[in-house]
């Protein structure tokens, strides 16, 4: 039996980033100013594992988001994909990598089309890499199973889905190009928790299953403590510290990673003293 986790296939990191910037100008021509979002950062991800790139709001990590799935063009550095360097590739050279790396957002509508039915949905990025009909509608049956929503919905429109259902429509549909590399940038935000729970299950489930290799980018660190291998910490556009996640979260070693954890061990109290006057 063939092994598709790529964690037992290969020992060389999936990704690896190296000196990575990008800034944005603001303001009338005339009177523009460059702000950096991002400054010199580097980070690799092993296949098959996951990466939290975790920080507060306005931290840079979308950025890095949108830079790593070439949404964007970096300043500068180098973002190496299966050894091939992407950042600054034109539209042609980009395209055979456009199916291998996915990203899913928060909000699901952002990257599905809300007059879609769910079957469109799945479809679009089939059709775009040439599939026929038939082998269309298989593939979405079979990729709505997996991501827990009956093939019976297939003609239904996205706005009728729930929140939770909408996000699992999403994954479905970035699994569509059978990627090695999804981005999920604050995917799980804006959920509540249960559902957050559920959608964690399910990743890391299709993680295993797929042997999908994760970057995780999150303000929450209960997410990165359930799912990550690794975990980052960006503040004001840099990374200032990374290692394990055991380490990290054991010895914390850079006050923005200590304030992370005091905010999510208060989260935790507050949660068990509600649940207990509930009790």
């Amino acid at each position: 039996m063939v092994d598709r986790n790529p964690r037992h296939a290969r020992t060389d990191p999936l990704i690896r980033v190296e000196g990575l910037s990008k800034g944005y100008t603001y303001g009338r021509w005339d009177r523009h100013k460059r702000v950096a979002a991002i400054t010199e950062l580097s980070f690799e991800i092993n296949a098959g594992e996951t990466l939290a790139l975790v920080g507060a709001s306005a931290s840079g990590k979308s950025t890095v988001a949108r830079c790593v799935t070439r949404l964007e063009r970096p300043d500068s550095g180098r973002i190496c994909f299966d050894g091939i360097d992407i950042a600054q590739l034109g539209r042609r050279d980009l395209a055979p990598f456009r199916p291998k790396i996915q990203i899913i957002f928060q909000d699901a509508v952002t990257s599905i089309n809300p007059r879609f039915t769910a079957a469109q949905a799945i479809d679009e990025p089939l059709r775009i890499q040439g599939r026929s009909q038939s082998e269309r509608r298989i593939i979405a049956e079979n990729l709505m199973g997996e991501v827990l929503l009956s093939p019976a919905w297939l003609s239904r429109p996205v706005m009728e889905f729930s929140g939770g259902q909408q996000q699992r429509l999403a994954i479905a549909r970035a699994l569509a190009t059978c990627p090695q590399l999804l981005v999920l940038d604050e995917a799980l935000s804006g959920l509540d928790l249960s559902t957050q729970a559920q959608i964690t299950n399910l990743l890391v489930g299709l993680q295993k299953s797929h042997g999908l290799t994760y970057l995780l980018i999150s303000h929450d660190l209960t997410h990165a403590s359930q799912m990550a291998d690794a975990v980052a910490v960006m503040s004001h556009g840099r990374i200032v510290e990374q290692g394990s996640s055991d380490r990290v979260f054991s010895t914390p070693q850079h006050e923005e990673t200590k304030k992370l954890i005091t905010a999510l061990d208060s989260v935790k109290s507050a949660f068990v003293r509600s649940a207990g006057a509930f009790a």
